[in-house]
């Protein structure tokens, strides 16, 4: 009597199908949130990396043009006329611009932002603003102009008008010194909160910290001095 030889075959039964789906997306939970995140925060440094970078080689450029920045013309604190004439001149033609700077005095430039503790704030009419080519924006204002104190404040969004338009995530605040308390840093940009320890600067209290109870202005500092990283403490 002939003998045959059979093979099984085996295959998953829809219950072990079903099992490896659900462990798939178990997985999947857990772990895109965090890729999509580490993502987004390696993008945002990036960006304010790119950002930092053109704002130091603008004013450099200027000096080389119209000398050095003790002698530049800022004008009035406060004063959106002045800001705008100084930008003309000091800072617009080294930058790529998709638009020319313009005033605050119209709602459709004077857009809502959120602080880092989720309050609505406005930068007011006495600020200009410009986009860039590369879908930034840059908020400029003369903020104190004195015999001994001499600056003005840049504000970057780094990706413009899209969201979340909140400090410490797209935007961040930038101050060039001609006249400071602190002569190092006079003729550089710096981001807000420089002169304060990085703890001081995450520390729940001074209203402008990269705090999640507080406003958030100071949270550039945090990131440039981790070099250039976003780390587990940062009010992300």
């Amino acid at each position: 009597m002939q003998n045959f030889m059979f093979k099984s075959k085996y295959a998953f039964t829809l219950a072990e199908v079903l099992i490896t789906l659900v462990v798939i997306g178990v997985i999947a939970a857990l772990t895109i949130p965090n890729v999509v995140n580490n993502y987004s925060k390696q993008e945002t440094v990036s960006k304010l990396k790119k950002a930092y970078s053109t704002l130091m080689q603008t004013t450099a450029r200027a000096v080389v043009d119209h000398g050095n920045f003790e002698a530049w013309e800022l004008g009035t604190a406060g004063n959106a006329d002045h800001a705008l004439t100084f930008f003309n001149k000091y800072m617009a033609p080294y930058l790529s611009l998709a638009e020319e700077a313009q005033k605050l005095s119209s709602s459709s430039w004077n857009k809502n932002y959120f602080y880092l503790n989720n309050s609505e704030h406005q930068f007011g009419t006495n600020a200009i603003r410009t986009y860039l080519a590369d879908g930034s924006s840059l908020t400029m204002l003369i903020e104190a102009s004195s015999d001994t104190q001499k600056w003005f404040k840049v504000i970057v969004d780094i990706n413009g008008d899209k969201k979340p338009n909140k400090n410490g995530r797209d935007i961040f605040y930038f101050f060039y010194f001609i006249r400071y308390n602190y002569p190092e840093y006079e003729g550089t940009f710096q981001p807000a909160g420089v002169v304060y320890s990085r703890t001081y600067n995450l520390a729940d209290g001074d209203t402008a910290n990269c705090n999640k109870n507080q406003s958030g202005a100071r949270c550039a500092a945090i990131i440039i001095r981790d070099s250039w990283q976003i780390k587990d403490d940062y009010p992300w």
